[in-house]
């Protein structure tokens, strides 16, 4: 039977030897080798007679390392398992380990030897309600609301024909001719196109474009009407040239007619609005419509601040819970499974890694500790959730149908699988925190909240450019 010895370095490394006698693991060659010969189909032998010793010649160090590193490595893990050793990464290869030459004219005993790094043993502290986090509450104030209330009419409202002066998001429809020293260019190019106003305009045209209402006329520059956008641009959209027209030159400087300007008038305050915005029968008067609006806005704050009050729950954690790490095992281990990356950039990420493990074994040990658990529903929901947030977390006609189609084909890819397994089991683990806790609020502006909001997307930049890395 196999040998396994156990010695301790000290409390954060140990060394363990395991030896495989040769009566440990002959019987086991000698089945799979005999497998080999059932399936053989060699020139000059019957199948199935084809010699022990030109099977070994041709098949045996290959079959011996297998059924060696198929044995140790279940007296290695189960070893561990049945004492109860928790070690983090892997177990690596002694430095002094000696090369095996796995010898078929004379079968011997082996010795391997393997460092572990022992991950410490400790109960968490400070998860409990005698620690004290503050939850920042924004509360919504009525212009919040309005302003919140004015853009769902404009969403739901359309567009109408308008005769003042053009306004930001107004839609424009341009008729232009190429001039020539300020008059129309002989056969020069005409076209119409139609603009929106906002941030993209040039802000040249977009300051001289507001003096101006339907049936007025001015000069623009066809090049420059929108920033980004070039004469590629230009020739297929606002001039409607074709393909064919390529090469065809034109100067730059047009006379523009204001044809026509559109605004969006807000939709009324009936309900067919208040089902097309808020669900069938969910709203019913403009008060009603104002407190869904609060609630919408406090749920999304607090979802914020939760997140935040997270962050600040996982850095306490790590304080409260120190620990010791073998760094050059772990190192070691880091290289092992990165062989491409060097020496100094292992040192370079080391803090943040360790600071990571640090928080996987809290976390680990939280999940054990108040039994949390997440099964495939979650799994599922998690994907379904990730792919309403690409369309803004906005339900639309038929979107349903798209979020399951789109989840289903992520769920077939194993790495996301157990990336949305560790998202879930981390949200799952503030959640318990957050009731485990003692919570005070405290009452912000919404200037503050948004202060503390982009001072933690600050602190974070460096870390998310590091992984990117």
């Amino acid at each position: 039977m196999p040998k396994v010895e156990h010695e301790n370095i000290d409390n954060l490394n140990a060394v363990l030897t395991v030896t495989l006698e040769k009566s440990d693991y002959e019987p086991k060659f000698k089945t799979e080798l005999n497998k080999y010969r059932k399936q053989a189909n060699m020139k000059g032998f019957r199948k199935g007679k084809t010699p022990t010793s030109v099977l070994k010649k041709m098949y045996g160090k290959g079959v011996l390392a297998d059924v060696i590193n198929e044995m140790l490595q279940k007296e290695l893990y189960d070893y561990l398992t049945d004492n109860d050793i928790k070690i983090l990464g892997q177990p690596l290869p002694s430095a002094d380990q000696e090369p095996q030459d796995f010898d078929l004219k004379t079968l011997q005993d082996y010795v391997f030897k393997f460092d572990l790094g022992l991950a410490p043993d400790f109960e968490v502290q400070g998860a409990d309600e005698n620690t004290t986090f503050e939850k920042m509450v924004v509360e919504p104030g009525e212009e919040m609301i309005d302003e919140d209330l004015q853009a769902a009419r404009k969403r739901a409202g359309e567009r109408k024909a308008v005769e003042d002066n053009i306004q930001d998001n107004d839609m424009v429809k341009l008729e232009v001719a190429e001039l020539d020293s300020d008059a129309p260019k002989t056969d020069g190019i005409t076209s119409e196109f139609s603009l929106l106003i906002g941030q993209n305009t040039n802000e040249e045209l977009k300051e001289a474009l507001t003096e101006k209402k339907q049936g007025d006329k001015l000069k623009i520059d066809i090049l420059n009407v929108e920033e980004g956008r070039d004469e590629d641009y230009a020739r297929k959209y606002y001039l409607n040239l074709s393909e064919e027209d390529a090469e065809k030159a034109f100067n730059n400087e047009f006379e523009a007619t204001i044809a026509e300007v559109t605004r969006i008038a807000p939709a009324e305050m009936d309900q067919e609005f208040f089902d097309q915005t808020f669900g069938e029968g969910e709203v019913t008067s403009e008060a009603e419509a104002r407190d869904k609006i609060r609630e919408q806005i406090k749920s999304f704050y607090n979802s914020q601040a939760e997140a935040l009050m997270s962050r600040d729950i996982q850095e306490k954690l790590l304080e409260l819970n120190p620990m010791e790490f073998p760094e050059a095992f772990l190192k070691r281990w880091m290289q092992t499974n990165n062989e491409e990356v060097d020496e100094e950039t292992i040192a370079k990420e080391y803090d943040n890694f360790e600071k990571n493990l640090q928080w996987s074994l809290i976390r680990n040990k939280l999940v054990e500790q108040f039994e949390i658990e997440v099964n495939n529903d979650d799994i599922v929901e998690a994907a379904r959730r990730r792919i309403r947030q690409y369309f803004g977390g906005q339900s639309m006609p038929g979107m349903e149908q798209i979020v399951d189609s789109t989840a289903q084909r992520i769920l077939q890819d194993q790495k996301q699988v157990e990336q949305l397994y560790e998202e879930v089991l981390t949200d799952r683990t503030f959640e318990v925190l957050i009731e485990k806790v003692n919570v005070e609020e405290k009452p912000v502006s919404l200037e503050e909240f948004e202060a503390a909001v982009e001072t933690a997307q600050a602190a974070n930049a460096p870390a998310a450019a590091e992984e990117e890395e």
